[in-house]
């Protein structure tokens, strides 16, 4: 029933969609270059008012792919949505880890692109007369993780404000506690460093996973927030969405207006069975829009 359910409503919401599709024109500017790495490009998309404007936000998609994969076309459909709706979204590649680049490309070198990529963002802009003066950071499951991290781990080192951030089943915590043995597995990869058995004994490796954890760096400070989990997901599991929830609760009140938490009860990682959670997702995100770039 539940099944049957979800089917109709995904319909609907289809149907909705594809009138949501009516709005603002936009040009794309494809594949500009903000770094020297590879795969160091971004994709941005203007809607027509944004040249009209003295300031605009911005929304930085960042795409998933356990770290490994992945391209910024993935984050595409996301930000001609924006872009319809009046607001400049952008879409980043990154650099990724892998056996090989083992200890030479780890998350960090991923929150350095988006310093570079943030850089690149307020430098294009201003040329192209668009003039971005806030951004959002958004992403997907490891780019979800990314996004985070960087907001809440160096939110001083953006040369432009952040305002908010707003992600979609991305790990929060990479601790055993959550994660199992894993959990030392996926921050040796992303830190870049072999966790050791006597790194766990002597609380190095504890050190270790906080530095690629989102949770550790949340605090009074930390920017408003969007996180959306799935209820039957079998990668980012139940213990990612507990972790980031009861932090922020922790931080800022069960009744904090500082995030807001969107359930998908039915979905798998994909967020693809909760048609009514997905309008509720895109109702909190434009209205961390209008709150927080101003219209």
């Amino acid at each position: 029933m539940q099944t049957v359910l979800a089917m109709i409503l995904t319909v609907g919401l289809m149907f909705t969609n594809l009138f949501g599709l009516i709005g603002e024109d936009y040009d794309v500017y494809e594949n500009i270059r903000y770094g020297e790495a590879e795969r160091d490009l971004v994709t941005f998309y203007v809607p027509h008012n944004a040249y009209d404007r003295e300031d605009n936000g911005c929304i930085l998609y960042i795409h998933g792919g356990s770290w490994q994969g992945g391209e910024k076309e993935d984050m595409a459909p996301h930000c001609k949505k924006l872009a319809m709706k009046g607001y400049v979204t952008a879409t980043m590649s990154y650099s990724l880890c892998s056996d090989e680049t083992f200890g030479d490309i780890t998350v960090f070198t991923m929150l350095d692109e988006i310093d570079k990529c943030i850089d690149c963002i307020k430098d294009y802009s201003a040329e192209k007369g668009f003039k971005v003066t806030k951004l959002a950071t958004s992403g997907y499951s490891a780019g979800g993780h990314i996004s985070m991290l960087y907001s809440y781990s160096r939110p001083q080192d953006s040369s432009i404000d952040l305002a908010f951030t707003a992600n979609r089943v991305g790990p929060s915590d990479m601790s055993p506690a959550v994660w199992g043995n894993g959990g030392y597995s996926l921050s040796s990869m992303l830190a870049g460093v072999e966790i050791t058995d006597e790194m766990k004994n002597n609380g190095e490796a504890d050190k270790i996973i906080a530095s690629v954890s989102p949770v550790a760096f949340v605090n009074e400070n930390t920017i408003p927030s969007i996180f959306a989990y799935a209820g039957n997901d079998p990668l980012v599991t139940k213990g990612n969405r507990t972790s980031m929830l009861e932090t922020f609760e922790r931080v800022f009140g069960e009744n904090g207006n500082n995030y807001e938490f969107i359930f998908f009860p039915f979905s798998g990682h994909g967020l693809l069975l909760d048609p009514l959670s997905e309008v509720q997702y895109y109702k909190a995100l434009y209205k961390y829009c209008e709150t927080y770039f101003g219209y």
